[in-house]
């Protein structure tokens, strides 16, 4: 009988890129965390070919499917592997939002590849032949430990300012400054359905018109992210982190994010704000919204209350790497 194997990942909380400028030392490098839901599942199995099932409401699109596909048929020959596998993939975590899920996908499908054929590996291998990681080095660090993460990115070596989905850093990875374990904080998270998500290549045009940002922004947000967020998660300063977070939101990598939905974002984070929310960030290139408070869930039915267009989850910081079960 063929083996089912399963690994279930969680999404990651991208709070800001930080040195996109390329007059420094360094490139890239940013601060983010894992949460615990909503997590993603997938299922595989051998085949003779590589079958994507993606059951989720907003799917891999065409140019994607076959990205990842090619990806894996790179493995398969470097490897010298046989046989392939099918892969179904569920959660409510929706692509190109903020979650991560590119990442997952790409790191969950190689892993599971090696597991069903029995090859040894090693996480650095893996990274490697997903080339993700090539602009922040939070999701491919939570996807085998979970927790906090800040990176300084990588040497400037002359590297274009890229997306994680199209910056191969040819085996260059972000230099992890801290990795540690996140406090018992309790997180909401909003999707309003009026904003739309940016694509793959908007994401990348995205970065073609405001890369490289200028030198004197990069102060600001490395103050931040060291003394405000990473300091207040290692010495669970639960006031320093909301401040921070709220302040991060006005750095200038961050303005130009959020500068992508216009007035209604600001109107929403107000919102979220004035219904019991400590501090309301977004993740990476949205529209992902993420909240803390003193009741997650009364703040919850509050907002859904008030903006019915609104999906919120309530979830949690999370120290848990991806689970794998064989079944």
């Amino acid at each position: 009988m063929n083996k089912i194997l399963s690994i279930r990942t969680f999404p990651r909380i991208h709070v800001t890129l930080i040195g996109m400028n390329n007059d420094g030392y360094r490139i890239n490098g940013g601060i983010g965390f894992s949460i615990n839901s909503p997590a993603t599942n997938f299922c595989f199995t051998l085949s003779n070919k590589f079958m994507i099932n993606d059951n989720r409401k907003s799917k891999l699109t065409e140019k994607e499917l076959a990205r990842l596909q090619n990806t894996l048929q790179n493995v398969k020959e470097y490897k010298k592997i046989t046989k392939e596998f099918s892969c179904t993939i569920e959660s409510e975590a929706l692509p190109h939002f903020g979650f991560g899920s590119s990442t997952s996908i790409y790191l969950s499908c190689i892993e599971a590849f090696f597991l069903l054929n029995n090859v040894p590996y090693e996480r650095e291998e893996i990274v490697t032949l997903s080339k993700r990681g090539g602009t922040s080095g939070i999701g491919i660090n939570t996807y085998f430990d979970g927790g906090f993460i800040f990176d300084v990115g990588i040497k400037n070596e002359n590297d274009e300012l890229k997306p994680s989905s199209v910056a191969d850093r040819k085996g260059k990875k972000p230099l992890v400054v801290y990795k540690g374990k996140l406090p018992d904080w309790q997180l909401g998270i909003c999707i309003l359905n009026n904003l739309r998500n940016k694509s793959g290549q908007e994401e990348i045009d995205f970065f073609d018109k405001n890369c490289p940002i200028e030198k004197k922004y990069i102060g600001d947000i490395l103050y931040e992210s060291i003394y405000g967020v990473t300091s207040a998660v290692i010495e669970h300063d639960y006031i320093a982190f909301c401040n921070s977070i709220n302040a991060i939101q006005q750095t200038q990598w961050k303005y130009l994010e959020r500068s992508l939905y216009g007035e209604e974002l600001i109107i929403l984070e107000k919102k979220i704000k004035l219904l019991g929310a400590d501090c309301v960030g977004m993740s990476s290139l949205g529209p992902l919204l993420f909240f803390t408070g003193k009741n997650i869930n009364e703040i919850i039915y509050s907002i859904e209350k008030d903006i019915p267009e609104i999906k919120c989850f309530a979830s949690a910081l999370n120290n848990e790497g991806r689970s794998i079960i064989y079944d």
